[in-house]
């Protein structure tokens, strides 16, 4: 009923065409592309609103830019009133875009509420497009940058949250490092890592920190593991050896290859490639096997020759 209205409005326009378009993803595609750019503006309004009833047109992965045209043709009311999905369309750049031109505080209040009320999807995707993209169309003052981080810095979503937490690390970091130690335990790696590379620069105690956590078996290994890699950015290949010693024979698999890693493919040394050999877990001892293997093994770790890239798979 609501259709046979808006047809009823729209001029220039045989109904039963409008119709027949509306009822397929090839005719929307045809009425979004053709037809909508070509009507003046009260009957553009009332197609782009039937055209935006078709949500699956605006699903994320559906590469198709005409759906923009809607966002464009689109009145002021019916846009603010679906924005909040419309940040996680296939159109969320149209839609920032569009409230850019509405005015820095529309953007801000509809920003606000897509941190707040959106799906994840939506929350990152808003994110990405209004601040974590370096190339992003939009630009916004950096007090206002803040405030939208600092909604985000508390999403549940751990994508989300790790995507604040990496693009408060380069503008805003002082948002996270009086409290980095509670960040570097958060469950999000990206967060985690990003904040280990700040407070490295940042504080001079994050190496005992650092120490600390890989020490701990109260603490989950993925923090653990996280706290070695750590570890491996800011110490010499002397310093981290003893540590690396003690991690690959630790009976939990994720630590174990963890540091077999950092001593494959970034510290070298013979104290940990003959630790390596006693790991309960065969892929790191492995490793240990290459690293010592006098006729393919690496020089820094007491082999003859460098071993091959790939740590878990040698043959």
């Amino acid at each position: 009923m609501q259709h046979h209205r808006v047809l009823s409005d729209i001029s220039r326009i045989e109904p039963t065409d409008l119709a027949a378009g509306l009822a397929t993803p090839a005719g929307r595609r045809w009425l979004r592309r053709v037809v909508l750019p070509a009507l003046p503006s009260p009957q553009a309004s009332l197609l782009a609103a039937a055209l935006l009833a078709y949500r699956d047109d605006f699903l994320r992965w559906r590469r198709d830019r005409s759906t923009w045209v809607v966002i464009d043709r689109i009145d002021r009311e019916a846009l603010l009133a679906n924005a909040v999905w419309l940040a996680g369309s296939n159109a969320a750049l149209a839609l920032w875009v569009r409230l850019q031109q509405e005015g820095t505080a529309t953007l801000v209040t509809v920003a606000t509420r897509v941190l707040r009320e959106g799906t994840a999807v939506a929350r990152e995707v808003a994110l990405t497009l209004l601040l974590a993209d370096p190339n992003r169309e939009i630009r916004l003052p950096a007090r206002i940058e803040r405030g939208l981080l600092t909604i985000a810095l508390a999403d549940p979503d751990d994508t989300v949250r790790g995507l604040a937490v990496a693009t408060a690390a380069q503008r805003a970091p002082d948002l996270l490092l009086s409290h980095w130690y509670r960040w570097v335990q958060d469950r999000s790696q990206r967060a985690r890592r990003a904040v280990w590379q700040l407070a490295l620069r940042s504080d001079p105690h994050a190496r005992e920190h650092a120490i600390a956590l890989v020490s701990s078996e109260a603490v989950p290994v993925s923090i653990r593991s996280d706290a070695l890699w750590a570890l491996a950015q800011a110490m010499t290949t002397d310093e981290i050896a003893p540590i690396l010693a003690v991690a690959v024979v630790h009976p939990d698999r994720e630590l174990a290859e963890a540091a077999a890693e950092i001593l494959w493919t970034q510290h070298r040394h013979p104290l940990p490639a003959r630790a390596a050999l006693e790991s309960p877990h065969r892929p790191v001892r492995r490793i240990g096997e290459q690293l010592l293997d006098p006729r393919r093994g690496s020089p820094a770790a007491g082999g003859a020759r460098p071993g091959m890239p790939s740590p878990f798979g040698l043959s």
